[in-house]
């Protein structure tokens, strides 16, 4: 029989770092690139600018109105009026459509669910009070989305006032 020596050596020496930063460097590459695609889901709606705003639950349900892209009349090459189309939770509907599904949302949840209207700011203010008065028939408020004002100062240009501080 063969006897095998017991005791071992520990290697000594400088630890060769090249491969470690290649691996770790490859990895927040690969981090990096996968977490880019992730999209946020919506529908992209520039609302009017106001300094005085309350934030809304995540979890609400959302109502996005805005204006389709301009079309020009290819003979003339006016642009053609812009059609209003509106969003319920990412499925385009006609305000018929929308008031169903609201009366269909408030038998399965309970009443006074908060609805968030995200309007873009050139949408006619006649469809947006024909939609908040359709959530409120149904039996929910209504919570309307602005985005703050942009001088930096937390005032809005129009009245000169300070922003209340959020709760």
């Amino acid at each position: 029989m063969i006897k095998l020596p017991r005791h071992h050596q520990a290697l000594r020496g400088p630890i060769d770092m090249a491969p470690l930063i290649d691996v770790v460097l490859l990895l927040l590459i690969f981090f990096m690139l996968s977490s880019t695609f992730v999209l946020q889901p919506g529908i992209r709606v520039d609302p009017p600018r106001s300094a005085f705003g309350a934030g809304a639950p995540s979890n609400t349900p959302i109502v996005s109105v805005m204006l389709e892209a301009e079309k020009r009349d290819p003979n003339t090459g006016y642009l053609l009026p812009r059609e209003v189309v509106i969003f319920f939770n990412d499925q385009i509907m006609t305000l018929p459509d929308l008031r169903k599904a609201l009366q269909q949302l408030n038998r399965n949840k309970q009443s006074n669910t908060p609805v968030t209207i995200k309007a873009d700011k050139e949408v006619p203010l006649g469809l947006l009070t024909e939609i908040m008065n359709a959530i409120m028939y149904s039996g929910m408020s209504v919570v309307i989305a602005t985005q703050p004002p942009n001088n930096g100062n937390g005032t809005t240009p129009a009245t000169n006032s300070p922003a209340q501080p959020q709760p």
